[in-house]
């Protein structure tokens, strides 16, 4: 009788499978609000801010461009007006680098959505990120303390192992600031190429793992090039010799981190991860404008690629 019930239970969750049927449910066009995507660094170049409309749920066209704003940028001392570029909605200052310790300040006007004429945000860059001493390409890691299963520390001892995956780690080298609460971000681009261009694909993390340490090869890998091709789309992850590999890295807020953060779990496929909440933001008036206005400190490294 036992196997009887069994058997009946396997059949019903088959048939159960096989009933699946699309159901759209009738969602109301949400009220458009202004999307602001965009900030400032301690590099001397022209910045960029985007600014764009909210779809609605169903939509699949890209978010329309907005046209024709006054943006102005302040730090108290310099007021900076920003001039659309050639694509449409996208708005760049003149050629500054954004200084440690100063508040900027960002306003939006001649946008009329919804009633709403002006939006603005504020940031500042709290600290200089440390300096990376260099960068390096390699499936050849170190590792310096071994560890129990219940994560106490068997020995201290260096070793290394091959990474016999299909990818190439990339790590940086860098000494972690331990008087002050780090937030990394990360890009890398190949040939000046960025690799990581998206949000979704961003490398970002905070210090808590080793705060005020030496960053190196047994921490974390950056980003991680493909050693084969698994698809068209890996194409761009192949690593060729001869290319110049650059890491960008970024010293970022607390709350800009906690922003992409917000956005990579919004867009997870995982069933399990609950309903999506709208991710933080810094643009105001609240509840009228969403995206993030930031500002950050920089530095570099490049290398070029030799197996």
């Amino acid at each position: 009788m036992k196997f009887k019930n069994i058997l009946y239970f396997i059949i019903s969750i088959f048939f159960f499978a096989s009933c699946v049927e699309d159901i759209s449910l009738p969602l109301e066009n949400g009220t458009k609000m202004l999307v602001v995507e965009g900030g400032l660094t301690t590099d001397a170049i022209s910045h960029k801010i985007m600014l764009s409309l909210t779809n609605d749920f169903y939509d699949t066209e890209r978010p329309a461009a907005v046209s024709g704003a006054t943006v102005t940028l302040s730090d108290g001392e310099n007021t900076y007006t920003l001039t659309e570029t050639g694509t449409a909605g996208t708005y760049r200052t003149p050629v500054f680098a954004a200084e440690i310790g100063k508040t900027y300040r960002l306003e939006i006007s001649d946008v009329n959505i919804d009633g709403t004429e002006k939006y603005w945000a504020e940031a500042s860059i709290d600290y200089q990120i440390s300096p990376l001493d260099s960068i390096k390409i390699s499936n050849i890691k170190r590792i310096d303390t071994i560890y129990n299963k219940d994560k106490t520390i068997k020995k201290t001892d260096t070793i290394y192992y091959v990474n016999r995956e299909n990818y190439l780690p990339l790590f940086i080298f860098l000494k972690d600031q331990k008087e002050v609460r780090n937030f990394y971000l990360g890009k890398v681009a190949v040939n000046d190429t960025l690799l990581n261009d998206t949000i979704s694909r961003y490398f970002y993390t905070d210090d808590m793992l080793f705060n005020g340490s030496y960053v190196n090869d047994n921490i974390v890998s950056v980003y991680r090039f493909k050693t084969k091709l698994t698809g068209e789309r890996d194409d761009y992850r192949i690593l060729r010799p001869n290319s110049k590999v650059t890491v960008y890295a970024y010293g970022i807020s607390k709350d800009y981190y906690y922003f992409i953060s917000d956005i990579n779990s919004t867009g997870s496929a995982n069933p399990f991860m609950g309903p999506p909440t709208p991710p933080r933001s810094n643009i105001f008036p609240a509840g009228k404008a969403c995206g993030f206005f930031y500002a950050m400190s920089s530095t570099q490294y490049s290398m070029i690629y030799l197996p």
